[in-house]
């Protein structure tokens, strides 16, 4: 029985910490992602995980609140009893005092209003939370507004906590979504760091490893980008504010979205996230993947791509300025108005 399945890697430039450290780039990085074979057998979106004991405990949406089940190495999953009032697009850390705290989308009573709101754990497990309260004042929109929250909330190298959450200040194009943060002392009071961290259409983040000079991120695409078939992307940094640009780690031949993982050992990631075979439809099942990563020396900071298969007239590309040819025409790698796409 084959493990993985289907696998695509992307090599792109590593400049995160060696920027922090003021050396010059010399190094890069091949990204490879695999999917596994295993059936988890939750039909869900939006999952958290986090790595309890000798299984993965994830949280997701469900009626008629968030569930939680635990799953095997094998990808047995079963359901968590006492799991109380979760909220969606949940997640947890845990904050330097060693308190629990939980972060997701909230709406509030009475009012046709959702925002990103925080409560801390009522345990460990944080299987329930308490009484909860809006991260900050200018997060509230209305519950109609659909490209907008799914927070990450991570604790930073210097001991403040960071939420990521995705925006749409225009609805202008089909990639309206922008990721913005908001920064915390005490992981309740937010204040909204300038600029947007990530433009262009990039949703679902999730930060991988936060380390002095270290930063990892795995995202997705939004469901008006490119073909309609969500990707996941990675991207690097070196104090979690400016992000290298994206690099696609799968195809765009099925939608996968809302990534979320850890590190397994250095430089190797367990992810789970949404798939759908489909461009249409909500029907989602939770899939789980391997991402790892491998530095090898060189002396280019040229970011390029392990395969030109999905080079096409009009298709999205990584590179400004990179050339190819498909069919015996020239394409070359444009910035035409918010999209970077193959052009003649």
């Amino acid at each position: 029985m084959r493990r993985f399945g289907k696998g695509f890697i992307v090599t792109t430039a590593l400049v995160a910490s060696l920027l922090a450290s003021g050396q010059q780039a010399s190094a890069v990085v091949t990204w490879e992602f695999s999917e596994e074979s295993v059936a988890l057998g939750i039909s869900a979106v939006s999952p958290h995980v986090e790595r309890t004991g000798s299984v993965d405990r994830i949280w997701y949406p469900s009626l008629p609140s968030t569930a939680v089940s635990d799953c095997s190495d094998a990808g047995a999953c079963t359901l968590v009893s006492g799991v109380g009032r979760l909220s969606s697009d949940f997640t947890a850390i845990t904050l330097p005092n060693g308190t629990r705290r939980a972060y997701f989308v909230d709406m509030t009573p009475g009012t046709s209003v959702k925002t990103v709101s925080s409560a801390q754990c009522a345990t460990a497990e944080c299987l329930s939370v308490g009484a909860s309260t809006p991260i900050a004042t200018d997060v509230a929109v209305p519950m109609t507004e659909k490209a907008w929250g799914v927070p990450d909330a991570v604790v930073t190298p210097d001991g403040k906590v960071r939420v990521y959450l995705v925006v749409s200040p225009t609805l202008t194009n089909s990639c309206p979504e922008k990721v913005r943060s908001y920064i915390s002392n005490d992981g309740i009071n937010f204040t909204a760091e300038s600029g947007y961290r990530l433009e262009g259409g990039f949703v679902d983040t999730e930060i991988l490893r936060a380390k002095t000079g270290d930063w990892l991120m795995i995202m997705s695409t939004g469901p008006g980008c490119g073909n309609g078939m969500q990707q996941l992307f990675v991207s690097s940094s070196a104090d979690g504010l400016t992000w290298s640009t994206p690099q696609a780690v799968t195809k765009d031949d099925s939608r996968r979205l809302d990534p979320t993982g850890y590190e397994v050992s250095p430089n190797v990631f367990r992810i789970y996230y949404a798939f759908n075979a489909s461009r249409t439809g909500e029907t989602y099942t939770l899939k789980r993947g391997t991402l790892k990563i491998a530095t090898a020396a060189t002396a280019t900071t040229t970011t390029t791509v392990s395969t030109t298969k999905a080079a096409k007239l009009g298709g999205s590309c990584t590179k400004l300025g990179a050339k190819t040819t498909v069919n015996k025409v020239k394409l070359t790698c444009k910035k035409v108005k918010t999209k970077t796409i193959w052009s003649k």
